[in-house]
C-alpha cells in the first residue's frame, strides 16, 4: 500500500549495498524538512518504492543482486515512478560511454565516490526543489483541469468581464447552452448589447460603483431574440467582474403566474375559501365576503357551518370526509346560507391540498352563486319558448308575403295593363276628337300606370333580394365593370368615366353585377345635366376590407338627408328632376350587407356624390390583391 508524505516532507530513498556508504549519506542529507528511506539492493528498493512516495533517489551503481542500471530500467517503465529523478552514486569515474548509458536509464547526475558533502548537498538541494517544483505544478495543473471542467459543466454561467468597458473576456459553455450564442462570437461583445434598454442603463450604472460585490437581476437577448432572466452575483476585482449568472426565467414565469393566480383568487367574484380537516376557516377571498356577507377577520373565527344550512350539515360532513381522502368535487349544486340568513343556490368545487411537509391536509373550496343565474335560466327558457314561437309566427308571415308577392306580381298588373291599354286606345280612336286637358289626363294615365309598373318590378326585385342565397368565388372587377360600362355606352354614349386600380373580389357576381349598374347608371343620371360630367371609379385595399368608391360631378345632395338614401321608395330629387322609384340604393345595402360589407355617401349640393362600399378580404380565398 502507497504510504503518503507527513507535512508535504520530501522523501530521499538511499539505494545501497554498503552501509557505511547509506550511514555516511545519512548524516549529510538529515534535516527537519526530509524524510529518508533506505535500502540495501535493488529488490529492497522497488519494495520501498512500491510502498512510499519518493521525491528523489541516490542510487548506488554497482550492486551484486542487481545493479542500478537495472533498477533505473525498471522505474522509469512504470508510469507512477517514470519521473523520479535519480542520482547514481558510483565508487569511481567511469569512462563516457558508461556515464551515457546511465542518463540513458533516467539519471539526472552523478555522485562520486568518496563523496565530497558540499557537492552531496547542493546537487541533492537543487534537485530536489526542481523535482518539488514540478510536482507542485503538476498539481496545480491538474487541481486548474478539475477547475475548467466544473466551469465549463455548471450549468449556471460563469465568466470574466471588464469592469470598465463591459465587455466579456471569457465565458463558459452554459452562456451558450442557455442563450444559443456560439462562445466565439460573444467574446469582447458588450453585455449590455445584450441586454432590454432599462437594464442597459442598471448595468451601466452598476460598473460605476465601488462595491466589491453586486447583486442584480436583468433581461437577456437569447440568439432568436426571446429574451430570459438572469440572477447575477458579482465579485469585483482588480478592475474585473468575476460573473456567476443562473437562469430564472422558469422561476419568473411561475411568480408571475402565482402572483396573477393570488390576485386572481383575491379579487374573484367567487367565493374561493380554505379550510382545514376540522372546518376551521383560514383564508376567505373578497367573493366570498360579498357572497355570504362575512368580511375576513370575522370568516377566520369560524367553521364552515357557519354557511351550511343545518339540514345539510351531515352530508357535508360525509362529504369533507371524501375530500380528505383525495376525492375531488367538480360542480356540484348545493345550497349555503348568508350572514343575514338568505338561502342561496352556488356551484360547488373543491380538492385536498397539502402542506410543505405533506403532515397536514387542507380543503380548498370554490363556490359560484346561482341564484340569479336560475332564476336567469328560466328567464332564457321562456324566452326561447317566446322565439320558438315567434319564428313560427314569422313562417306564416313570409309565407302571406311570399302570397302578397304572387299577388302584386300578377293580381296588380292585370289592372294596370288594362288601364294602360285603354289609355292608349282612347288616344288612338279619339285623339282628334278630344281637347287639349282631356289629352294631357290620358298621358298621365299613361305615365303613372308605366312608373306603378316599374314600381312593382323594383319592389320585387327588392324582396326577391333578401332571400337570395350569396353564392362566392373570385371576381375581376374590373373585367365585370368594363363589360357594364360597353352597355351603357352603347345606350347613352358616354366617355366619361375613368378606371383607377380596381381589385379583385371574392362574392356573388351575379348580386355584385347588380351592385355595379346601380351605382354607375345613378352616378351617369345624376352628373347628366354637367357640362362635361366626370365619373371616377377606383378601389383600395385595407387588412380586413377592399373598398371601391364611385364618385361623379353632378348634383349631389345635402348630407342632413343621407339617411333616406338606402331606404325603400326614399328619394332626395323629384320625378320632374331626375326619374326614378327609389328602390335601387336599398337593393344596393341589401346585397352589400349580405355579403357582410358596408355601405355610405359624400355628397355636396351642386358638388357631386361619392358612393363607397365595402367586401370583407377572405383570407381562405385565392384573392390576390
Amino acid at each position: 500500500m502507497l504510504t503518503m508524505k507527513k507535512d508535504n516532507k520530501a522523501v530521499i530513498l538511499i539505494v545501497d549495498d554498503k552501509p557505511g556508504n547509506i550511514y555516511a549519506l545519512e548524516n549529510l542529507l538529515a534535516n527537519k524538512d526530509t524524510i529518508l528511506l533506505t535500502a540495501a539492493g535493488g529488490k529492497e528498493a522497488l519494495q520501498v518504492i512500491l510502498n512510499h512516495e519518493i521525491d528523489l533517489i541516490i542510487l548506488d551503481v554497482q550492486m551484486p543482486d542487481m545493479d542500478g542500471f537495472e533498477v533505473a530500467n525498471i522505474l522509469k517503465s512504470n508510469k507512477r515512478t517514470k519521473d523520479i529523478p535519480i542520482i547514481f552514486a558510483s565508487a569511481e569515474k567511469k569512462e563516457h560511454q558508461s556515464q551515457m548509458k546511465g542518463y540513458e536509464e533516467g539519471a539526472i547526475d552523478y555522485l562520486f565516490k568518496p563523496l565530497d558533502p558540499d557537492i552531496v548537498k547542493a546537487k541533492v538541494s537543487v534537485f530536489l526543489k526542481i523535482q518539488l517544483q514540478k510536482k507542485e505544478l503538476i498539481e496545480k495543473n491538474i487541481s486548474l483541469q478539475k477547475s475548467a471542467l466544473l466551469i465549463n459543466n455548471s450549468a449556471d454561467i460563469i465568466g470574466i468581464i471588464d469592469a470598465k468597458t463591459l465587455k466579456i473576456e471569457e465565458i463558459n459553455q452554459a452562456f451558450s447552452n442557455i442563450l444559443g450564442y456560439e462562445l466565439n462570437e460573444i467574446k469582447q461583445t458588450s453585455l449590455p448589447f445584450l441586454l432590454s434598454n432599462e437594464d442597459r442603463k442598471l448595468v451601466k450604472k452598476l460598473s460605476e460603483e465601488t462595491k466589491d460585490q453586486l447583486s442584480f437581476e436583468t433581461h437577456i437577448y437569447c440568439k432568436d431574440r426571446t429574451m430570459k432572466w438572469l440572477q447575477w452575483k458579482v465579485v469585483v476585482k482588480e478592475g474585473k467582474w468575476y460573473v456567476n449568472a443562473r437562469d430564472i426565467t422558469e422561476i419568473k414565469s411561475v411568480e408571475k403566474i402565482r402572483n396573477y393566480l393570488a390576485t386572481v383568487v383575491k379579487q374573484s367574484n367567487d367565493a374561493i375559501y380554505i379550510h382545514d380537516h376540522q372546518g376551521q376557516i383560514i383564508s376567505w377571498n373578497e367573493g366570498a365576503e360579498k357572497m355570504y356577507g362575512y368580511a375576513e377577520d370575522e370568516a377566520l373565527k369560524m367553521k364552515i357551518w357557519n354557511i351550511i344550512p343545518e339540514y345539510m350539515q351531515p352530508e357535508t360532513g360525509q362529504l369533507v370526509n371524501k375530500i380528505m381522502h383525495g376525492e375531488k368535487i367538480n360542480a356540484l349544486e348545493t345550497k349555503r346560507i348568508t350572514k343575514h340568513g338568505k338561502l342561496l343556490d352556488v356551484i360547488f368545487s373543491a380538492s385536498v391540498i397539502h402542506n410543505s411537509d405533506e403532515q397536514e391536509q387542507s380543503i380548498a373550496i370554490t363556490e359560484q352563486d346561482v341564484t340569479q343565474q336560475k332564476i336567469a335560466d328560466e328567464h332564457i327558457k321562456q324566452l326561447n319558448t317566446d322565439l320558438q314561437s315567434n319564428l313560427e309566427q314569422l313562417e306564416i308571415t313570409n309565407k302571406e308575403l311570399e302570397s302578397f308577392s304572387y299577388s302584386i306580381s300578377h293580381d296588380l298588373r292585370a289592372p294596370l295593363r288594362a288601364l294602360s291599354g285603354y289609355a292608349h286606345m282612347i288616344q288612338e280612336d279619339y285623339g282628334n276628337t278630344i281637347n287639349d286637358t282631356a289629352k294631357s289626363m290620358l298621358n298621365s294615365i299613361v305615365h303613372n300606370a308605366k312608373k306603378m309598373g316599374t314600381l312593382i318590378d323594383d319592389l320585387l326585385a327588392f324582396s326577391r333580394m333578401g332571400k337570395a342565397e350569396v353564392r362566392k368565388s373570385n371576381i375581376n372587377m374590373e373585367e365585370m365593370i368594363q363589360f357594364i360600362l360597353q352597355d351603357i355606352r352603347a345606350a347613352n354614349g358616354t366617355n366619361t368615366i375613368k378606371l383607377n386600380n380596381i381589385l379583385p373580389a371574392y362574392g356573388d357576381r351575379a348580386l355584385l353585377n347588380q351592385v355595379w349598374i346601380n351605382l354607375i347608371s345613378n352616378a351617369i343620371k345624376y352628373s347628366a345635366k354637367n357640362p362635361t360630367p366626370l365619373i371616377e371609379i377606383s378601389a383600395m385595399v385595407s387588412e380586413e376590407y377592399v373598398t371601391y368608391s364611385v364618385k361623379d360631378n353632378g348634383v349631389g345632395f345635402d348630407m342632413k338627408y343621407v339617411n333616406k338614401l338606402f331606404g325603400v321608395f326614399q328619394r332626395l330629387h323629384s320625378d320632374k328632376e331626375f326619374e326614378g322609384t327609389g328602390v335601387g340604393l336599398a337593393i344596393v345595402h341589401r346585397i352589400i350587407t349580405k355579403h357582410g360589407g358596408k355601405i355610405w355617401a359624400e355628397a355636396r349640393p351642386n358638388e357631386g356624390a361619392c358612393f363607397h362600399f365595402t367586401l370583407p378580404v377572405d383570407v381562405q380565398s385565392e384573392q390576390k390583391i
